[in-house]
């Protein structure tokens, strides 16, 4: 029990589905269905939340505003996306969400997906000088929200006079600070500035290389990092169901629609990995570590697949290569959220110390759907 975990959950603001590529299976985004999914993550136990940032999504700011207003505990994970807001606008803009939320803020870091995203969008810059603008971003951020006195800023990308941020943020020195990313410059700006690295799904042996890696970077520079997974999740009361249901899940996506995600993310060195582990045989590239929601979606799309036992044992190994955290996301969400809640966290608050789990007794409230009915249903 000495190891205490943290587990976040994902919106899909683009809509959401049970069964990826097929029409009559998709459900369109609106504010109840990411408020439904909030609250049935939130009563399943997970501590924050996720929110995509992509063309066909909704705007991640706002949509975080309005979850966290329908949500009583539950943390927002909210992008910081550089070079679109001038650094003093979005320190001022996140502390606000801080303080209006009583501290339920977390802080993403991300750069985009590819340069024509950023183009569609209005910004130019190559990969490398997209992380350029994301350093300096942040190190305004952080001197806005903990320096006493105004200053001003003179940098590559920013200029600045009489820089003086408030409200300050509840949280002390900043709200935590996530990082994905596995190129060069993500790794030199996550060794200097994250609080957690999450990492996209990958066998846990190369997930502790990584560990090693980032932990000697980060020491280099006097830091120290919480290490995180994105992965997907399928679990079922039985192995052959989860099974049946990842393989139901992909099996309505065309050939046009897996060429179309192959397309995309050209220069993410963290989704070329994901196209890599995709073509392992039967997409499995671990036991109960599948990769077929890779071929049929970009960005992370490696999912555990088992029954309850096995999902506990899968994220039990991926602790013990240094991982802490764990965001999960599964389809359809609220669905996968609440399955998860009722069967494999009590599992987890066994084995390790759940962050914001109640001692002694269910993560939730009482759970809607029982067991029997969740068994079997698309996801």
């Amino acid at each position: 029990m000495g190891t205490e975990i943290d587990l976040g959950w994902f919106i899909p603001t683009m809509g959401d589905t049970s069964r990826i590529g097929d029409p009559t299976a998709s459900t369109p985004p609106s504010l109840d269905l990411f408020t439904h999914i909030a609250q049935t993550a939130e009563d399943a136990g997970f501590t924050y939340l996720l929110v995509p940032v992509m063309p066909e999504c909704y705007e991640a700011y706002i949509a975080c505003a309005m979850v966290s207003a329908r949500t009583q505990k539950i943390d927002m994970l909210v992008a910081a996306r550089a070079g679109f807001i001038a650094p003093p606008v979005m320190a001022k803009m996140l502390s606000t969400f801080d303080q209006l939320s009583g501290g339920r803020l977390r802080v993403n870091l991300i750069t985009g997906g590819d340069s024509a995203e950023m183009a569609a969008d209005g910004l130019f810059y190559g990969h490398d000088e997209r992380y350029d603008v994301l350093t300096e971003t942040v190190e305004i951020l952080k001197d806005a929200w903990t320096r006493e006195e105004p200053f001003d800023v003179d940098g590559r990308y920013f200029t600045a006079r009489g820089v003086h941020v408030q409200p300050r943020p509840v949280q002390a020195p900043h709200p935590p600070l996530y990082l994905g990313g596995m190129s060069e410059a993500a790794r030199q700006l996550c060794a200097s500035h994250a609080d957690v690295h999450l990492f996209w799904g990958d066998t846990p042996a190369n997930i502790a290389k990584n560990v090693l890696d980032m932990t000697a970077r980060a020491a280099q520079k006097g830091r120290t990092l919480e290490f995180g997974m994105r992965l997907q999740v399928i679990v079922r009361e039985t192995e052959e169901q989860a099974w049946t249901a990842a393989e139901d899940l992909i099996s309505a996506a065309s050939a046009e629609h897996r060429e179309s995600v192959q397309g995309r993310w050209s220069e993410s060195k963290a989704n070329d990995r994901m196209k890599e582990l995709a073509q392992a045989e039967g997409h499995l590239v671990d036991e109960h570590l599948w990769s077929g929601i890779a071929t049929v979606r970009h960005g992370a799309g490696i999912a555990i697949v088992g029954n309850p036992e096995q999902v506990a044992d899968k994220i039990t190994e991926f602790v013990d290569a240094g991982c802490s955290s764990f965001c999960l996301s599964g389809y359809p969400h609220a669905e996968e959220a609440e399955r998860f809640g009722l069967l494999v966290m009590p599992l987890l608050r066994e084995r390790f110390a759940v962050k914001g789990a109640r001692p002694g007794g269910q993560d939730s409230a009482e759970l809607t759907t029982p067991a029997a009915a969740l068994v079997g249903s698309d996801g």
